[in-house]
């Protein structure tokens, strides 16, 4: 229950700091902005009637903020008051934002925040009871897994991540300013291949964590680790809350595993 809380906690934090970040550039999908609804609006009629109408009812500009609004409500209700029982609001908004972005707006970020607010719904529409517990658990944290072993795997096939290569034009070539002090230290390829075999070791060999909850705890605070370093360097902060989120879920996937092979 206490990994549940936590989960529960981290998730909607990760969702209000989304959310706030929105409210923040809400004049780009203003209905002069970059990203207005009237483009969107012809691709939408040809959806059923319901989802049709959920759509133009929640996504053009005026009701958009009011929903974005609405998210940040519901996530301090579950972050200072443990109200559960708001997820399927949240995981209906988040599925909506994707929709109002084409897919998601951010990344991976966003594909993580469905997978937080879908798994804590269970729990909130079935009560909380073991089962619906350990389903929404054991969700999040086979979903955090995977996401870092097949992003492991497939730098793993690219000699580029191997040699340093790939890293090093990812940092010193970015768009996102990084510190001129980490593109220095970066465009040496003695120190730029030992990081990117450490970006990918971690990443492939996540799945180690289920081992045990002791071995679990120390890659969970390297997966901090990297994510900052990515805050500082590249700025995605979206990415640091989203997978923090889901870290206490992967430790009851371990404990799980201890208890099951006794």
């Amino acid at each position: 229950m206490e990994l549940l809380s936590a989960t529960e906690r981290l998730s909607a934090l990760a969702l209000l700091l989304q959310s706030l970040e929105w409210l923040q550039v809400r004049g780009v999908f203003a209905d002069n902005g970059v990203w207005r609804y009237a483009v969107l609006a012809p691709e939408q009629r040809a959806l059923p009637l319901g989802l049709s109408l959920l759509c133009r009812l929640s996504l053009p500009y005026p009701s958009f903020v009011a929903l974005l609004w609405l998210r940040c409500a519901a996530a301090l209700l579950v972050l200072f008051l443990g109200e559960s029982r708001v997820w399927p609001v949240l995981c209906i908004s988040q599925i909506l934002l994707c929709v109002r972005f084409r897919g998601a707006s951010n990344g991976g970020s966003d594909s993580m925040s469905v997978v937080l607010a879908s798994a804590l719904s269970v729990p909130a529409l079935f009560g909380r009871t073991p089962l619906a517990i350990q389903v929404a658990l054991l969700y999040i944290g086979v979903q955090v897994t995977l996401s870092y072993a097949i992003a492991g795997l497939a730098k793993l096939r690219q000699p580029d991540w191997l040699n340093g290569e790939a890293l090093r034009h990812f940092v010193v070539s970015s768009p996102y300013g990084v510190p001129a002090r980490v593109q220095r230290i970066l465009e040496q390829r003695a120190l730029a291949a030992p990081l990117g075999w450490g970006v990918v070791a971690f990443e492939c060999l996540f799945p180690l964590a289920w081992l045990d909850p002791r071995v679990c705890l120390a890659w969970l605070a390297c997966g901090v680790l990297f994510h900052a370093v990515n805050v500082l360097t590249l700025g995605l902060n979206r990415f640091l809350w989203a997978w923090i989120a889901g870290y206490p879920a992967t430790l009851a996937g371990s404990e799980l595993v201890r208890v099951l092979s006794g």
